[in-house]
Order: C-alpha cells, then sequence, then structure tokens
C-alpha cells in the first residue's frame, strides 16, 4: 500500500495537479525567511508570476524590504534553485513579490482552563440491597457501596 506522500509525489507533476507544486514552492520559499516572520505569515500564494505574500503584524519599510530581498535572492540564485530542496520551484516563474500586511492579530483560539475545581457534596449514603446473582457484578456493587459508605463515615 503506497502512502499519502508517495501518491501526492507521484501526481504533483501532472498539469492538472499543478497547484499542489506550487503549494510546496511557496512553503519552501516561506521557509527562507526568519522564524519570527514565518509564524506571522497569514497566507502567500502565486498568481500571474507574482509572488503574494500577508503578513499580520506591523512592518516598517526596512522589514518589508528586506521580506522582498530574501525572496528574491533565492529566486535568482541558480545554485539554491538547482538543489535537491528547491526542486518544486524549478517550473514556477516569479516576476516579483508583493508584500502586504494586515493588521489584524491571527486570531488562535484559546484552550479555556477553569481555575478553581468543581466539587459537589455526595448524596448517596450506601444503604441499598444489592441483589445481583451474578458474583462479578455483586463485587464492584459492593465495593462501590462500601467506598461511599466510607465517604458518608469521614464527613
Amino acid at each position: 500500500m503506497k502512502s499519502a506522500h508517495d501518491i501526492i509525489s507521484s501526481i504533483q507533476h501532472k498539469p492538472q495537479f499543478k497547484k499542489v507544486l506550487h503549494h510546496k514552492c511557496v512553503s519552501k520559499l516561506l521557509s527562507t525567511l526568519l522564524p519570527s516572520l514565518q509564524k506571522r505569515v497569514k497566507h502567500a500564494y502565486v498568481h500571474k508570476q507574482i509572488f503574494y505574500i500577508t503578513i499580520t503584524a506591523s512592518l516598517d519599510k526596512y522589514d518589508k524590504d528586506n521580506i522582498i530581498k530574501t525572496i528574491k535572492m533565492v529566486l535568482n540564485s541558480k545554485m539554491i534553485l538547482e538543489s535537491q530542496s528547491f526542486y518544486e520551484c524549478n517550473g514556477i516563474e516569479i516576476d516579483d513579490v508583493i508584500v502586504y500586511v494586515d493588521h489584524k492579530p491571527l486570531r488562535k483560539p484559546q484552550i479555556y482552563q477553569p481555575s478553581h475545581t468543581l466539587e459537589y457534596v455526595e448524596r448517596a449514603t450506601g444503604t441499598l440491597n444489592v441483589t445481583i446473582e451474578d458474583p462479578k457484578l455483586r463485587a464492584l456493587a459492593q465495593s462501590i457501596q462500601d467506598m461511599i459508605k466510607k465517604k458518608e463515615d469521614e464527613s
């Protein structure tokens, strides 16, 4: 049985699946950025030989120019593009890089963690008659009954 990676790598060079190769190229180009900028990339795509990047942060002109220069350096460097790590970008022509800044913060889901523990008062007294015929179930029910009685005696 083939793994998903094998299937994707076998179909990515077919013309109808060229978007898979574009997506891999975009992720490789984004990996050349600094890790702090990689976290703030909202989305990136290639359209009509232009590489668009949207970053969710306030950047100054220097940061934008630095991102554009880094991506263009990778795109123009034949040694980097002909290496094995950037083989996805070989068939893709990118003439320009445009960086947009989105000032809306990234929405990350926050996990709710309660600040207090929930406790309740046990209302059971353990005064039931266990009339189960199966010996395993009877033993289980009696052990639960003993625990309830022990809790009631402590309080």
